[in-house]
């Protein structure tokens, strides 16, 4: 080629890309519209070409059903990595639980840890008193900050329980 001619290539080519562009921008159909902006970069890269790659999938959304990894939850809040995680496999939101107690054991500073039929073991936080036998029916609910309360279901007073297991 013309050394001078070179130039006006040059100069020519990002014209000829801005004018297909804004061809591209009057499409109204989104994947059609990324089709032409990608054939216009393609044009002008060729060894960045994606041949052989679909173009005519819309782009996956940030809330696609795909079940999260550890990579895209590292650095969420742990409250939010949870939610996502739930609405990914579809678990059913519930604050509270019914079971019946299988055991009671009782630490030597008089803190119960409750063994549930659903095998579940908590473990109490406060000091508030609770008499629970083997048999009994308790009810396990959410509290504010992300605690739990454990009462029996013939009524009383509750305590402040975690989940050990």
């Amino acid at each position: 080629m013309n050394k001078l001619l070179l130039p006006l290539v040059l100069i020519a080519q990002p014209a000829l890309a801005e004018e297909s562009m804004t061809e591209c921008r009057q499409i109204e159909d989104i994947v059609e519209r990324v089709s032409c902006y990608d054939k216009i970069v393609d044009s002008r890269h060729p060894a960045d070409s994606r041949a052989g790659v679909e173009t005519n999938k819309p782009p996956a959304s940030p809330e696609s059903d795909a079940i999260p990894d550890a990579l895209s939850l590292f650095g969420t809040h742990d409250s939010e990595a949870k939610r996502i995680v739930e609405k990914s496999l579809a678990i059913e939101q519930i604050s509270q639980i019914e079971a019946t107690v299988v055991n009671v054991r009782e630490s030597a500073s008089m803190k119960l840890t409750v063994v549930l039929d659903n095998e579940q073991i908590w473990r109490q936080l406060d000091n508030q008193p609770m008499h629970l036998k083997s048999g009994e029916t308790v009810i396990v609910r959410k509290a504010s900050l992300g605690s739990f309360l454990m009462e029996k279901k013939s009524g009383g007073r509750s305590i402040r329980v975690k989940r050990t297991n």
